[in-house]
């Protein structure tokens, strides 16, 4: 964005939200005229359309397209860069935006809450919760500075370090057949009925669980849907199947009946790796995850949750 006034940049920003001039200028607090004028003054500076319009109609080009995320990337970028350092330079609080999924052990929350940069007494961490896709979005876009990411996939575009490996757990009644054996098996799942997180969720992580566990895929058996682990409990006590969980979710409903073993499938686990943006230059995050990630694996020796057999 190098050589582009600033207000450029916000007038493609708002233009590309609203879509019509009109509501684009009124949000800008300028006239429809001086508007024109700004977006023709980009489109001239960068030698091609960024808008496609006409009497009633407006719409980004494919350049606009990829050009409007980064406009609005920088823009955040300027934002954070004058926050920081007016609360650096009044010695006031730091806060860094770290986000986590309902797969999140414990166990790092309650490090992340816990550690302390030497740099920068006065951080406070913000923790936001979502899924793992809207988590990776957020960082993308820099709405969140680090994010837990679980069972997604690494992208180039991020920067991250496995913190922590999980293995799927299956809940049950303690009654249950499946309850005899020290652990759930691929093939023990053909002729249960299961119940699993909605596919949106986590659209990688359920298609791998599908494939591989093949579960309820006999007459008879069938697949329900929730969105978190104390829906999957109610499920269990009124007899709609087994549960197929991560590790903190497990552990939350093991109880009052329901019992939990471990998932024996090959090649299906939670990693969870500590994230950031690949083009991130902000020393207050990368001296964040450089020492949470040093802290973590001098603890490694110490044991980390485990769930028992019986619940």
């Amino acid at each position: 964005m190098s050589g582009v006034d600033t207000k450029l940049l916000r007038a493609a920003v708002v233009l590309a939200e609203e879509l019509n001039f009109c509501r684009a200028a009124d949000k800008l607090h300028i006239g429809q005229s001086a508007l024109s004028k700004q977006i023709i003054a980009l489109e001239d500076f960068l030698g091609y359309e960024l808008f496609f319009r006409d009497s009633r109609n407006v719409s980004t080009t494919p350049s606009g397209d990829i050009f409007v995320p980064e406009a609005r990337l920088a823009l955040l970028h300027q934002e954070r860069a004058i926050q920081l350092s007016r609360e650096a330079h009044r010695d006031r609080e730091i806060t860094l935006h770290v986000g986590k999924s309902p797969y999140t052990d414990p166990y790092l929350l309650s490090n992340l809450l816990s550690f302390r940069l030497p740099l920068f007494p006065n951080l406070k961490v913000h923790l936001t919760s979502k899924f793992t896709p809207e988590l990776a979005h957020d960082l993308l876009n820099g709405t969140l500075d680090l994010a837990f990411l679980t069972g997604l996939p690494p992208t180039p575009r991020l920067s991250s370090v496995t913190v922590a490996q999980q293995s799927f757990f299956v809940a049950m009644l303690e009654d249950d057949d499946l309850a005899q054996y020290a652990e759930v098996k691929q093939h023990q799942l053909e002729g249960v009925s299961c119940i699993l997180f909605e596919r949106h969720v986590h659209p990688p992580l359920y298609d791998a669980l599908r494939a591989a566990t093949r579960a309820a895929t006999k007459p008879g058996t069938s697949i329900h849907h929730i969105m978190t682990a104390e829906d999957a409990s109610h499920f269990i006590l009124r007899g709609f199947g087994v549960a197929i969980l991560g590790q903190a979710g497990a552990w939350r409903i093991a109880r009052n009946g329901i019992t939990i073993r471990p998932l024996n499938v090959n090649g299906i686990g939670l990693e969870t790796r500590l994230a950031c943006r690949a083009d991130s230059q902000a020393r207050v995050i990368s001296e964040f995850l450089r020492g949470f990630v040093k802290r973590i694996k001098e603890s490694a020796s110490a044991k980390q949750l485990r769930l028992g057999l019986a619940g």
